[in-house]
């Protein structure tokens, strides 16, 4: 009776190992241990796993890019269909198993489509249940099952950089959305923005004419010094001073 009250015990502590893992945010800038991006307490052992694992491997990574250690979701990311912005650009829409850029990678865990354990390499080999069962839900999940992206600021866009017209991901920029309405170089302030070459190859950068926006663009995964806010933000949601967010690359 006590074996099996010891058993019944330690699973109720797995149960909670989700939870406790979106508990605490970290403290903005800190580094990634703590924050909601650290699934050490999913993996209590054995084998042992590292902060970086869930994301990427040193060797058999799945692609090359970032040594990308988790598996992509299939989803074909869309807004509503046929729409466009206020100034005109074209909403995009990317594979999540084939596009190079960030957000791809992003989406591999926030479309609640793939389990957070669902990597190519563990420790000579691939974890087991809980973290093969695991998925992001709720105020977590950015994206649905199916890859609809409606509600969500777009990514894989292109922005007006230096106030010209982009191309990005295959989006031209609408000729409103070019102008006193943007920030010629939000990356003066913090944000990350990327270049499209042309063949599908996503690069940190800028280049006027063909850049771009992603996820990484306002957010730091890995919860760096630029951070300054709890959901990873490079800016803030928490003041109406240069550090908002959202007025470091538009002008309102």
């Amino acid at each position: 009776m006590k074996k099996l009250t010891a058993i019944i015990s330690g699973l109720g502590a797995l149960a909670l190992i989700p939870a406790m893992t979106w508990a605490a945010p970290g403290d903005p800038g800190a580094g990634l241990a703590a924050t909601k991006h650290d699934f050490t307490t999913l993996a209590p052992g054995p084998p042992p796993v590292g902060l970086c694992t869930f994301c990427h491997t040193p060797h058999n990574a799945n692609i090359q890019s970032l040594l990308w250690n988790h598996t992509l979701s299939a989803n074909n990311f869309t807004w509503a269909a046929g729409s466009v912005t206020i100034g005109g650009t074209s909403y995009s829409s990317f594979n999540g198993a084939t596009y190079k850029g960030p957000s791809a990678k992003c989406l591999s865990c926030h479309d609640g489509s793939v389990a957070i354990g669902d990597v190519g390499w563990w420790n000579g080999g691939v974890p087991g249940a809980p973290l093969s069962n695991i998925k992001i839900t709720g105020a977590n999940q950015k994206a649905t099952v199916t890859g609809d992206m409606t509600g969500n600021h777009p990514v894989a866009m292109p922005f007006p950089f230096g106030g010209v017209v982009n191309t990005y991901n295959t989006v031209t920029n609408g000729a409103a959305s070019v102008g006193s309405g943007w920030q010629a170089d939000p990356t003066a302030t913090g944000i990350r923005l990327y270049v499209d070459d042309g063949s599908g190859n996503i690069s940190a950068g800028t280049n006027a004419g063909t850049t771009g926006i992603e996820c990484t663009s306002c957010h730091d995964p890995h919860n760096g010094s630029d951070v300054d806010d709890v959901f990873f933000l490079r800016g803030n949601l928490g003041t109406n001073t240069a550090n908002y967010i959202c007025v470091k690359c538009h002008l309102k």
